[in-house]
């Protein structure tokens, strides 16, 4: 018989220390609005992961920051591969790590930020996220990847040092519905999202007002 439930009832971190203290092999599912996730056990190890994209160790780590989502562990089932070999202890230790810092740098991010930059005209989206593509404070739209948008914002700031120029404020990107926009939040980069009825020229010098004022650049 499955073990169902919410991650607002048994935490995650508590569900993996039960069935590695009891040394079961399970699988463990967890599902959430925006992906589900896996976590297979064997004889109290824990062997596999996946969530979303994300494969073995970084999986664990970000599903130990969920505070929502519906679980089952079902016992017995065996995984079909091992891309996890440390133990579960280290790898518990590190993502409830790696949530701490996460929460602290968000923490630091006024919550003015959001509805400022969101109130005004035609923006349509607004979130901080970091070198890594890990979003700190908002939600990604479909079409957004954010690997790539730092790529491309590492290239440039690359491209400008060795002109010795600390010019570079921003990148501004057209696709064929929307703007974006990203600006340096240090340590992570802000992406505003707009349509394409926005006037440039104008909306510019609001968000430096905006940023300026919150003491952000």
């Amino acid at each position: 018989m499955a073990l169902v439930g919410n991650l607002r009832d048994l935490k995650l971190v508590n569900i993996i220390q039960i069935n590695c203290i009891e040394h079961n092999t399970a699988k463990l599912t967890v599902i959430t609005p925006d992906k589900n996730g896996s976590i297979y056990f064997s004889k109290g190890n824990i062997v596999h992961g996946e969530y979303g994209h994300f494969v073995g160790e970084r999986s664990i780590y970000e599903m130990l920051a969920l505070q929502d989502g519906q679980f089952k562990v079902e016992a017995g089932i065996e995984s079909p591969a091992q891309t996890i070999t440390h133990s579960w202890n280290s790898l518990v230790m590190e993502g409830l790590r790696l949530v701490d810092e996460r929460q602290t740098v968000s923490s630091s991010i006024p919550k003015k930020l959001f509805s400022n930059l969101s109130s005004l005209k035609n923006v349509e989206n607004v979130l901080v996220f970091d070198f890594n593509g890990n979003i700190i404070e908002g939600k990604k739209s479909e079409s957004v990847h954010l690997l790539f948008l730092t790529l491309i914002w590492y290239k440039h700031r690359k491209l400008l040092n060795y002109f010795h120029s600390d010019s570079f404020h921003y990148i501004q990107i057209r696709k064929t519905d929307r703007f974006f926009f990203i600006f340096e939040l240090p340590p992570n980069l802000i992406l505003v999202e707009t349509n394409l009825r926005l006037f440039v020229p104008n909306f510019l010098p609001k968000v430096r007002k905006i940023l300026n004022q919150l003491n952000l650049i």
